[in-house]
C-alpha cells in the first residue's frame, strides 16, 4: 500500500501580486467519499506557524500574536487563527481562488505495510520505524478517511498493547448541515488502541466560568468525540 510521505508533502498558498509564496508542510489528509455521487475530496491540513510580517527588517513575530493553520482542497480552503481567547475571525474558510492568487500541491507517496497485530505495531514502535496511521468513519452516505503520520505512539512490550496519541487533524463532523464540506472539518487530535473505534478531542470555543459568568472564551481543543471506526497502524517500507 501507498501512503503519503508527509516530510515530502507541501501545500504552497500565492499571496496577490506574488508576493509571498508560503510553502506549508502537509500534517494530515482527510478524503472525504459522497457514496451517493461516488465523488471524492483530498483536504491537506497544514502545519501551524505563528502571525508575522513578512521580509521585514526586524520585529518578525505580529505583537497580537496567534497560531496559523488550516486546510487546502483543490477548490476549498479554511485558515484557524487560534489567539489567547476566542474571536469570532477564529476561522476563515471558502473557494481558494477568492483568496488566493494560486494554491499548488507537491505531494510524494511511500510504500507501506499494514501492521496486523498488536506485537507488530508494538515491535515497529520500539524499532523506531516510521508509523503512519489511518481511521475510517463514516455512514452510508458519506465516509472519511483519515491519513497521518503518528508523532506519539504508547506500546507496552510487556502485555502487547498500543495507543496511538497525535494530531493535528481535520476532523469531519459528518452530520452537519452544510454548503461545503471545508465547513464541516475543525483541527482535532485522534487516540486509539483497538481497529473498531477511535477518539478525538475537537478544538472549539470553550467558555471560562467565574462566579457563574462567562468572563471570556478560549479556542481549545476540549470537545470529545468516540466513534466507530475501521483503524489502522502503518508502517514505512525501508
Amino acid at each position: 500500500m501507498t501512503v503519503y510521505d508527509y516530510a515530502r508533502s507541501f501545500v504552497t498558498f500565492v499571496t496577490r501580486g506574488r508576493e509571498n509564496n508560503a510553502r506549508l508542510q502537509v500534517e494530515s489528509v482527510c478524503t472525504l467519499r459522497d457514496q451517493a455521487s461516488g465523488s471524492t475530496t483530498e483536504y491537506f491540513f497544514f502545519a501551524s506557524c505563528k502571525s508575522e510580517s513578512v521580509f521585514v527588517d526586524r520585529g518578525l513575530f505580529s505583537e497580537d500574536n496567534y497560531d496559523f493553520c488550516g486546510i487546502f482542497a483543490d477548490e476549498e480552503f479554511a485558515i484557524f487563527r487560534t489567539r489567547s481567547t476566542h474571536t469570532h475571525g477564529f476561522r476563515e474558510e471558502g473557494l481558494w481562488r477568492d483568496r488566493f492568487e494560486d494554491v499548488t500541491f507537491h505531494l510524494e507517496k511511500v510504500e507501506g505495510q499494514a501492521l496486523a497485530s498488536n506485537r507488530e505495531i508494538v515491535q515497529a514502535s520500539l524499532d523506531h520505524v516510521p508509523l503512519i496511521g489511518r481511521v475510517e468513519i463514516g455512514e452510508a452516505t458519506l465516509r472519511a478517511v483519515l491519513e497521518f503520520p503518528i508523532k506519539t505512539m504508547n506500546a507496552n512490550d510487556i502485555r502487547d498493547v498500543y495507543q496511538v496519541d497525535t494530531g493535528p487533524l481535520a476532523f469531519p463532523d459528518l452530520g452537519a448541515d452544510v454548503d461545503r464540506h471545508i465547513e464541516r472539518l475543525s483541527p482535532a487530535y485522534v487516540a486509539y488502541n483497538a481497529p473498531n473505534f477511535a477518539d478525538f478531542v475537537v478544538q472549539q470555543a470553550l467558555p471560562i466560568v467565574a462566579d457563574g459568568q462567562e468572563v471570556t472564551r478560549v479556542t481549545h481543543y476540549s470537545k470529545r468525540v468516540s466513534l466507530p471506526a475501521r483503524t489502522q497502524v502503518i508502517g514505512i517500507i525501508a
